[in-house]
């Protein structure tokens, strides 16, 4: 990684519907419907439509998620990270509680960076300022997953304290799982 973030602040903000230019120009980066799911993150059947149609709308459903998560989802805090001039760089968010997918193959915390600021240093910033925050803080034990050939996203866990515990088998048709755990310290 170059040292962008050396000559950049980035920010942390909760999700805000002045922010729908930008949120929509990176989306529009993603070439992948992987990498669109993760950016919307509403699941893999989410509608990946709905923000276009009503941005309010999927930034309160994002907001919602803190205290009523929808089926199958558990309570989490989303984030949009932003450089200085505005431009949202990338998506991450901690979940408040494991179910039995996230404590296999999804952890605590997820993110997502728009290809034009990848290599940048922006993951492994954001993952600084999220473990900062007062709800990462409160669960004191974090697991953060990646795929195994995910070297990008096991440099970001490795630089911000993660230890590796073990690397699970998913299915024949998905890459294994390494599987981190980032202690913050007591509760």
């Amino acid at each position: 990684e170059c040292g962008l973030m050396g000559q950049m602040k980035l920010t942390l903000v909760r999700p805000h519907a002045k922010h729908q230019n930008s949120f929509t120009e990176a989306f529009d980066e993603m070439t992948n419907v992987s990498d669109r799911l993760a950016w919307n993150y509403m699941g893999d059947n989410a509608d990946l439509t709905f923000f276009r149609r009503d941005f309010k709308g999927y930034v309160g459903e994002m907001m919602r998620r803190e205290t009523i998560p929808p089926p199958t989802f558990v309570c989490d805090t989303v984030y949009w990270a932003m450089d200085e001039n505005n431009e949202v760089l990338g998506r991450i968010s901690c979940r408040h509680t494991l179910n039995d997918f996230l404590a296999k193959a999804g952890g605590h915390v997820g993110y997502i960076v728009r290809p034009s600021a990848r290599g940048k240093g922006v993951a492994t910033e954001m993952l600084r300022l999220i473990l900062e925050a007062e709800i990462c803080r409160s669960i004191g034990r974090l697991l953060l997953t990646c795929d195994e050939d995910n070297i990008p996203s096991e440099k970001t866990i490795l630089k911000n304290g993660g230890v590796l515990e073990s690397i699970l088998d998913m299915s024949p048709a998905r890459p294994k799982k390494k599987r981190f755990w980032i202690d913050l310290g007591p509760r």
